[in-house]
């Protein structure tokens, strides 16, 4: 993952004149080479803007800003901070599209980390502080193909965490993998260092073998293997138990009839999460975000997008589908 600065921003101080009362306004610096320049858009009214925030400064502007390395595209406040919502390609050209407080990163946000054509990292869900916090997904694409009958790109090969995310980091919901078309999905908890840790683990391998059990630092320590057909019936099932013997070689001790009255629960559960096809749905929103972010590059294209039923609440309901509690 690259790293990024958490709250980049442009330098005020460089700027010539401040937004004239009438609000429009065109704003250029070509000072040692440098140039920074502000197109107005359009005065939001009072009664666009409490919509957003009863509580909002007024007024607020729909504004293009082009620095050196920097662009926003999005709404300003009248002290030129980003704020409800807008898009940011970022010094280090990482890319922002999402919500705002003033210059804060707060509500919901897609972040693309600096990528090159097929390996990409990005993250979509909730913001508080800048952090991310709340309902998300980060994903970590290692192959994309492009998909010549529409020009999309395909996801093949993917990592992704789907879940609650605490402090920047994520906290428990769903791992999940997709490799040569084989599927591999974790539910369950994690611990401080990332690692998958959980009493009650579940783990699911290419839709046919589950276990059900405890999970520690990543290892599988005791639980139930359950192996299943595509109709969702067992085929055969054992629990186990890792063991450790004197000279730390690993052992196990297995039983066929240990925690047996838990299989039919716990393949009913498998049956809800695959049947949400994780693979098509995370598409979908690559889909989603990709189109989202195309567009909002675009200046005149952004000036008439509604970020909230355009963008925010399309994706955000593909979330939830696949989101567990």
């Amino acid at each position: 993952m690259s790293t990024s600065t958490e709250n980049p921003s442009f330098d005020v101080n460089e700027i010539d004149e401040k937004i004239d009362k009438e609000g429009q306004f065109i704003i250029k610096n070509e000072k040692e080479g440098k140039k920074t320049t502000f197109k107005y858009i359009k005065n939001l009214s009072k009664e666009d803007i409490k919509k957003k925030d009863e509580n909002a400064f007024y007024p607020k502007y729909f504004c293009e800003i082009t620095a050196k390395n920097f662009k926003y595209i999005g709404i300003l406040t009248n002290e030129l901070k980003r704020d409800i919502y807008g898009y940011s390609l970022l010094d280090n050209q990482d890319e922002f599209l999402g919500e705002y407080k003033n210059q804060i990163r707060e509500g919901f946000g897609i972040y693309k980390f600096k990528s090159n054509e097929e390996r990409q990292e990005i993250y979509i869900g909730e913001y508080i502080n800048n952090k991310k916090e709340g309902k998300g997904i980060f994903i970590k694409i290692n192959k994309i193909i492009k998909d010549d009958s529409n020009g999309n790109s395909v996801l093949i090969d993917f990592d992704s965490n789907i879940g609650a995310f605490k402090d920047n980091l994520f906290h428990k919901g769903i791992i999940y993998s997709l490799k040569d078309k084989a599927e591999k999905l974790y539910y369950g908890k994690l611990n401080d260092l990332g690692e998958q840790e959980d009493t009650e683990a579940l783990l699911i391998e290419d839709k046919n073998k589950i276990f059900k059990g405890k999970i520690s630092k990543g290892n599988l320590i005791e639980g139930r293997n359950i192996f299943i057909n595509d109709k969702y019936e067992k085929t055969k099932a054992y629990y186990f138990i890792k063991e450790k013997r004197e000279n730390n070689e690993e052992s196990y001790s297995f039983d066929y009839n240990k925690n047996e009255k838990d299989d039919d629960e716990n393949i009913k559960k498998v049956k809800d999460i695959l049947e949400r096809n994780y693979s098509e749905k995370m598409q979908e929103i690559f889909n989603l975000l990709n189109n989202a972010f195309n567009s909002f590059k675009n200046y005149e294209k952004a000036i008439n997008i509604d970020f909230e039923n355009d963008i925010k609440n399309k994706i955000k309901s593909e979330m939830d589908k696949i989101i567990l509690d």
